[in-house]
C-alpha cells in the first residue's frame, strides 16, 4: 500500500496512472485541506487524512508531492519511520528524509500539470535517484515503470541541471506566451493566431537543434525592424525582456557564425 503524501497536480497525475494499478494501491491520501485530500482519494479509494500525524505506518511506500518549504514542517510530524519514501521535486535534496526512512531517493516526474491537464496520451518522463535505496530498489523502478514508459537514472546534480533546464524551456517560455497573448488582444486578436507557429517551433526541434532553428530579425540583426517593435511595446517591462532576449539572440547567432568560419 502506498500513502500519497499531497493532493496537488503531481499527485493527481500519480494517483491517476495508479489507479487501476494492482500492486501500486495508494491506501492514503494526505492534504492539509481535507476537502482536496477526498477529492483525490475517492478516485482511488482511498483514505482522506487532513493530519500528517495519522499517516498509517502500514504503508510499504510513502511518496511525497508538496511543496519544497513542506518537508521542514511534516518530516518531524510523522510518528514512526517510513519503510521507503520518495519525493517528486526537481529541486530538493533526497537526503530530505535523513533520519525519517530508512531508505529514500526521488521519483521527479519532468512534465508540466495544471489542473486540466488531460492525462490521455501525456508523455512523462520519470528521473529517478536511488543511491539511498536498498532491497526496495526494484519496486520503485517498477512504480516508476507504472508511472512511465520513460524512465531514467539521474544523479542529484543531474536533476538539478535538468529542472534548471526546464525552467527555461517550460516556464520561461510560457512567459513569452503570455506577453504575446497581452500584445494580441490589446490589439483585437488572440493567441490563436499563433498556435500553428508555436506548434512549428516544436515540430521543427525533431530534425535540427534549437540553435540552428532560430529565425527572426535579431538572428539577421534587422536593427530597423528591432526598433519598430521597441517603439510598439508600451510596457516598459516588455521593452526590457525583448532587448535582453535579442541582444542574447543576436550574440549567440555572432558565436554560430564565428564558429562556422574557423
Amino acid at each position: 500500500m502506498i500513502a500519497l503524501v499531497g493532493s496537488g497536480n503531481v499527485a493527481a497525475w500519480m494517483a491517476h496512472r495508479l489507479r487501476d494499478s494492482q500492486e501500486f494501491r495508494i491506501g492514503q491520501v494526505y492534504s492539509r485541506n481535507l476537502d482536496h485530500a477526498r477529492r483525490l482519494a475517492d478516485r482511488v479509494g482511498a483514505e482522506a487524512i487532513d493530519d500528517i500525524g495519522q499517516l498509517s505506518p502500514e504503508a510499504s511506500l510513502y511518496l511525497f508531492s508538496v511543496a519544497d518549504d513542506a518537508y521542514r514542517e511534516l518530516l518531524p510530524r510523522i510518528p514512526f519511520t517510513m519503510p521507503v519514501a520518495l519525493h517528486t521535486a526537481g529541486s530538493v535534496s533526497q537526503r530530505v528524509f535523513e533520519g525519517y526512512a530508512r531508505e529514500y531517493g526521488v521519483l521527479y516526474p519532468l512534465q508540466t500539470f495544471s489542473k486540466d491537464t488531460v492525462y490521455e496520451g501525456l508523455q512523462v518522463p520519470v528521473c529517478l535517484e536511488t543511491d539511498h535505496l536498498g532491497a526496495s530498489l526494484d519496486k520503485v523502478e517498477r512504480l516508476a515503470a507504472a508511472l512511465s514508459d520513460r524512465c531514467c537514472r539521474l544523479s542529484e546534480q543531474q536533476r538539478a541541471v535538468a529542472h534548471l533546464a526546464a525552467v527555461f524551456a517550460c516556464n520561461f517560455s510560457n512567459a513569452m506566451f503570455t506577453i504575446a497573448d497581452d500584445i494580441l488582444k490589446n490589439n483585437g486578436m488572440n493567441l490563436d493566431l499563433l498556435r500553428p507557429l508555436m506548434q512549428q517551433t516544436l515540430d521543427k526541434l525533431d530534425s535540427m537543434s534549437p540553435r540552428e532553428a532560430q529565425t527572426g530579425p535579431a538572428k539577421r540583426d534587422d536593427r530597423r525592424v528591432m526598433e519598430k517593435h521597441l517603439q510598439a511595446l508600451a510596457n516598459p517591462q516588455h521593452r526590457r525582456i525583448y532587448e535582453t532576449v535579442s541582444n542574447y539572440i543576436r550574440s549567440m547567432a555572432e558565436e554560430t557564425a564565428g564558429d562556422e568560419t574557423r
